[in-house]
């Protein structure tokens, strides 16, 4: 029996975006009822209590136009159906 695939998830559109930027693979999205979107990343690679810490202590570091764009990407699928 396969065991599922352990996921982070969050509905912070920043946080998202450094993840994505710092190199955490988005699994996939999920929308609830009211439409509001989270987005679920997988686990099996990567630290994200790390990553969490240092987002948190304001010590994260990752490319500015690499997150930009992130962003921008993370927005267009949070206006989409």
């Amino acid at each position: 029996m396969l065991m599922p695939t352990p996921e982070f998830k969050t509905s912070d559109l920043y946080f998202a975006a450094y993840l994505q930027v710092a190199g955490v693979r988005m699994a996939k999205t999920e929308r609830n009822g009211s439409g509001k979107l989270t987005f679920c990343f997988d686990l099996s690679i990567s630290n994200i209590d790390e990553l969490k810490q240092a987002w948190f202590s304001q010590e994260g570091r990752v490319p500015a136009l690499p997150y930009a764009n992130a962003i921008k990407s993370l927005k267009a699928q949070c206006h989409m159906g």
